[in-house]
């Protein structure tokens, strides 16, 4: 896929690895819709940064519940007509001590991580259904979603969703909507900022690279992705050789 022009739709893109995407996706020409659920002034911002670039605009939503969702991807069809790549980024990597969180706590991460994009990617292919053409679901993942959680076990339960999710869309899909999904490993992100050193250390020392991945690094596999046409169902690891510990 030629990504000139292209309209890409990205949920939680206000910061972090999604701003990123959005950044990347700009300088390659894509026609970008930029999300958040609460950090409208990043979001604003990064209006300003990219409309020199290419056409841009935000949309505060929601996307764990039905409603925002369709907001944001009507607002998207009203602007641009159509949408051709959906990336599904929206979501949380904190989770608190297992035994004590409440029916609320659990609530909010699958809400955030999971639900988000369940609604999204159903509203979004019965879109794409109506245009012509491949159109794309790209959705963030995680290495915790490979094998277990470690210490966040609902936050691996969602992101084991989300691989699932993938697979399945992916064949009811096939061949005209291709879904994907990218998995970062421990990537530098403000999330990050309030660890204890030792923690960051140990997380570090689980990948065979023993250092941070880069947000600019996890977008590029979102890219590609999204220019490559013969790829669907499938998770693509960006964890720094955390999987061969």
């Amino acid at each position: 896929m030629i990504i000139q022009d292209k309209v890409v739709v990205i949920t939680g893109s206000s910061s972090g690895i999604g701003k990123a995407i959005a950044e990347l996706f700009a300088r390659e020409g894509a026609k970008i819709v930029l999300n958040s659920r609460h950090n409208e002034k990043g979001g604003l911002h990064l209006v300003k940064e990219l409309e020199g670039q290419t056409e841009v605009i935000y949309q505060r939503a929601d996307v764990g519940t039905i409603d925002g969702a369709h907001q944001l991807l009507d607002k998207a069809v009203e602007r641009f007509g159509h949408i051709d790549i959906l990336i599904n980024n929206a979501g949380v990597g904190v989770e608190g001590d297992f035994l004590k969180l409440s029916e609320a706590d659990i609530d909010q991460i699958l809400h955030d991580n999971l639900l988000s994009a369940v609604y999204c990617s159903q509203y979004a292919i019965a879109l794409m259904q109506k245009h012509e053409g491949i159109a794309k679901i790209i959705n963030t993942s995680s290495n915790r979603g490979w094998e277990f959680g470690a210490r966040a076990p609902i936050y691996g339960l969602s992101k084991a969703g989300i691989n699932s999710l993938t697979r399945t869309l992916a064949k009811n899909y096939s061949p005209n909507i291709l879904v994907n999904a990218v998995a970062p490993g421990f990537t530098k992100t403000p999330n990050y900022d309030a660890f204890d050193p030792k923690m960051v250390e140990a997380f570090l020392d689980q990948t065979k690279l023993h250092r941070w991945i880069q947000v600019e690094e996890v977008a590029e596999a979102f890219l590609f992705l999204a220019k490559n046409d013969a790829i669907t169902g499938e998770v693509i690891y960006v964890d720094a050789g955390f999987r061969l510990k």
